[in-house]
């Protein structure tokens, strides 16, 4: 589960059997990439904080976007519980026609794509891979198939979560257990 302690969900009390409420599953579970945090609820409220700001709040970036993004950071940081969590999120976001898309960007085929996803794809595999790199010119291939500076700040801000939640979860060994919930599903907080 992980290689540091952990309050299970039925162990929760005060601030953190409220946090887990709140950020769990509709099936009463807490994911283990959230549950490495419980040993310090300040540390989980501001995990969440980000997540919720980063992937579920209103962008005009879209969530099958944002997802995408994810799954490809994971993807690059060899992150297995992060990169499959979020394929599965994708595919339920995608419409029917295009739920393939989600095992295209899990395996790095990104061939299904837009030019506007694979612009976003292009930018965040280089601002993961070599973040000292990034110039006015990246910047500039997303702005030519019509990405918004708006969009291009909410891109890195996705890009750079997954960096850090790749980082927590390969750092303290969460992994992808049964009776973890149903992996992909979005937390009560990001359904508001």
């Amino acid at each position: 589960m992980s290689y540091i302690e952990i309050i299970r969900e039925t162990e929760a009390e005060g601030i953190l059997a409220e946090q887990y409420k709140r950020y769990g599953n509709p099936d009463g579970t807490v994911d283990n990439v959230l549950k490495v945090h419980s040993l310090n609820p300040e540390s989980l409220e501001a995990h969440c904080a980000l997540y919720i700001q980063s992937c579920h709040r209103p962008s005009p970036v879209s969530r099958a976007e944002r997802e995408m993004i994810g799954v490809t950071v994971s993807r690059l940081n060899s992150c297995t519980y992060c990169q499959t969590h979020h394929a599965a999120g994708l595919e339920r976001l995608l419409p029917a026609d295009r739920k393939g898309v989600a095992n295209q960007v899990f395996s790095n085929d990104l061939s299904g794509l837009s030019q506007r996803e694979k612009a976003m794809i292009a930018y965040a595999i280089l601002l993961t891979t070599d973040p000292s790199s990034v110039s006015q010119s990246s910047i500039d291939l997303m702005k030519d198939v019509g990405i918004s500076d708006r969009e291009i700040l909410d891109i890195a801000q996705v890009t750079a979560y997954f960096a850090y939640a790749n980082r927590i979860v390969l750092g303290l060994g969460a992994t992808l257990e049964l009776g973890e919930g149903e992996i992909g599903q979005v937390p009560e907080e990001s359904r508001q």
